[in-house]
């Protein structure tokens, strides 16, 4: 109501100066309203932007030695959410028996490093911001009472770095293959230390101080350097060719460590090490468990491995990892030749693992389209020849019927082979399809 009076009074103004011709004060006036009519109208409400957050949280207590946080080899933890102090206890005061540590500790976070191969240890710590003043310490872990020790300096680091900021590596710092010296006090500025070497099953505590209240973050990377390959795996969607996720574990099988083991993730890259093998086990809800066997040999040759999981469904194939190859025996009997046995092995687990699954052999076999009925027999004796061995190993003989290609696949065979440039024959795999479930 007050806008419309203020409009009202306004106009019978405006006719009263245009007859005054006392056009200054109109233009004073104008500016005036416009103003007020902007006072007047309701602000848009701006939607609640919330902030990216690019922070990774620290554990609770971190700061002190007893809560240490486990470091991931060969993975990048952070950028971390800042520093803020050195917890409940000062476990790190200098004194004449411990000369390369901190006066104290200002605002810290402790690491710990499990060893699982021998090698060169090389750290890399990038603080977030180039001004902070990140130092650190390395111990050697000895057992539980290793905290207690350090408070009372018992134990020495085998690596110290308190240099000052280098601009030239924006205040980075951490341990390198070629650096040389083991300690760096306040008056180097030499940002890296020297490497350490390391063995399997030792492990380490890295100490990191940030000397500036109300500085930021940090991100942390430990390695161990040692003759290797690096070697990826893809998990990909047997139906859609496209990559997807899974739960990997990958295992070495001289140690039965766990070189790998990640939840829910796509492509993942390790090392493999000399005269090692590895089991590389994808799981996926609703899909058949994917297994394979790497060494270190073949991933100097073959550095990736395309892991395709198969969805269980009706139409699906069972995954069949390896070639099969077959003979015949005096009889005239097909068989199948014993470098197939593993790959069909997994089979036999698989239906074990899933009793209700009802399904079909193929047999596929390569044409030359001379006689597309007689190859259409032996491609069905090979799928008798699959199922006698699944029925030898246990399977249920009612879950498994069979047949061999037929013409009109034999046909579309011969089709592609001559639409192909090459001309080289065709040799595809049988296939083990679900049929059903009962």
């Amino acid at each position: 109501m007050l806008y419309f009076k203020f409009l009202y009074y306004f106009c019978r103004l405006i006719r009263y100066m245009l007859r005054m011709r006392k056009l200054v004060i109109i233009l004073v006036i104008c500016a005036f309203a416009s103003s007020f009519v902007t006072a007047q109208k309701p602000k848009k409400a701006t939607a609640d932007v919330k902030p990216i957050v690019t922070e990774v949280q620290l554990p609770p207590r971190c700061a002190d030695c007893l809560f240490a946080v486990n470091l991931e080899l060969d993975t990048a933890f952070g950028p971390t959410e800042p520093l803020q102090g050195f917890g409940y206890i000062n476990e790190i005061k200098r004194d004449k028996t411990a000369k390369n540590v901190f006066e104290q500790e200002h605002n810290t976070v402790w690491y710990k490093v499990e060893i699982p191969y021998s090698g060169k240890l090389l750290v890399d710590i990038a603080p977030k911001s180039q001004t902070d003043d990140y130092d650190f310490l390395i111990y050697k872990y000895t057992d539980r009472y290793f905290c207690n020790r350090v408070e009372r300096n018992r134990v020495l680091p085998v690596r110290s770095v308190m240099s000052s900021i280098d601009p030239a590596v924006s205040g980075k710092t951490g341990l390198r293959l070629n650096a040389t010296d083991i300690n760096l006090d306040k008056s180097s500025t030499t940002a890296y230390a020297k490497y350490i070497e390391v063995k399997e099953g030792e492990s380490y505590m890295i100490v990191v101080d940030n000397l500036n209240d109300g500085g930021l973050g940090h991100t942390i990377r430990a390695e161990v350097w040692t003759e290797s390959t690096p070697f990826q795996i893809y998990p990909i969607d047997s139906i859609s060719k496209q990559r997807t996720t899974a739960d990997i574990v990958v295992i070495e099988n001289e140690t039965q460590r766990i070189a790998l083991e990640k939840t829910d993730v796509g492509a993942q890259k390790l090392k493999l090490m000399p005269n090692k093998t590895y089991t590389i086990n994808l799981t996926k809800n609703g899909y058949f468990n994917y297994t394979n066997t790497i060494s270190y040999d073949k991933a100097k040759t073959d550095s990736a491995l395309t892991a395709y999981l198969v969805e269980i469904k009706i139409g699906s194939n069972l995954p069949i990892s390896g070639d099969l190859y077959y003979d015949t025996d005096e009889e005239g009997k097909t068989i199948i030749l014993p470098e197939s046995l593993p790959v069909l092995d997994r089979v036999v687990e698989i239906m074990r693992e899933y009793p209700k699954i009802h399904v079909e052999i193929i047999g596929r076999i390569a044409t030359e389209g001379l006689n597309v009925r007689t190859d259409n027999d032996r491609s069905k004796a090979r799928a008798e020849a699959i199922k006698a061995y699944l029925v030898s190993k246990g399977v249920s003989e009612p879950n498994i019927t069979t047949r061999g290609s037929s013409i009109k696949e034999l046909e579309a065979q011969i089709k592609s082979q001559n639409e192909n440039r090459s001309g080289q024959l065709l040799n595809p795999q049988s296939e083990i399809k679900i049929k059903s479930f009962k």
